[in-house]
């Protein structure tokens, strides 16, 4: 199948190979270099209120505790996503701020969120961290599928920075009419500007 014909679920195959075919050393080292060129952008420096996602390193999302601790040890508020509406079409999210890993709780897919902590409205953000399995030169970004962050993206002004692979990045991915270009793109070798 040619790049451009590929749907987003054979894209979304061939980027879980690519990260299903590192070691463990290779994953931490490029969630390490993504982390820290994260960290060092102006926009994360100044940022007081920082939405970050808790990484599924089983699924070998960038993992972002580096990140979260520092922003920590900045005094920047650290907001987690919480899934809400499990049972409709499309979940939608909550933003809970983040005290640490014994306010954490497993939700049904996995994924760790805060729990009884503040709650934070998406217009209190500053700058948006969200996981990425492979973004194309425009800034459009393809998650797992399940549509949690689209209608939260689209409800945000910040900026929305993307943490990918640099071998899940490509020249185009195709896209749907709620797709929400990412404003950055960050990987282990490039920062990429790729949207106002």
């Amino acid at each position: 199948m040619a790049p451009s014909s590929k749907n987003k679920n054979a894209w979304r195959t061939q980027f879980r190979s690519v990260r299903r075919s590192w070691s463990s050393e290779a994953y931490r080292a490029r969630s390490s270099l993504i982390g820290h060129r994260v960290l060092s952008l102006p926009a994360v420096t100044t940022a007081r209120v920082v939405h970050v996602y808790w990484a599924l390193q089983e699924r070998g999302e960038i993992d972002t505790r580096l990140i979260i601790a520092a922003l920590r040890q900045r005094s920047a508020k650290v907001v987690l996503p919480v899934v809400q509406s499990f049972d409709s079409d499309t979940p939608t999210l909550e933003h809970r701020r983040y005290e640490g890993p014994s306010a954490l709780a497993t939700n049904r897919w996995g994924i760790a969120e805060p729990t009884g902590t503040e709650r934070v409205p998406p217009q209190a953000l500053d700058i948006v961290l969200v996981p990425a399995l492979g973004a194309d030169h425009s800034g459009q970004r393809l998650g797992h599928g399940s549509g949690y962050y689209d209608a939260f993206l689209a409800s945000v002004t910040c900026p929305r920075i993307a943490l990918v692979y640099e071998d899940c990045v490509v020249p185009s991915l195709p896209t749907a009419p709620h797709d929400v270009p990412m404003t950055t793109l960050v990987t282990e070798q490039n920062v990429l500007d790729v949207c106002n």
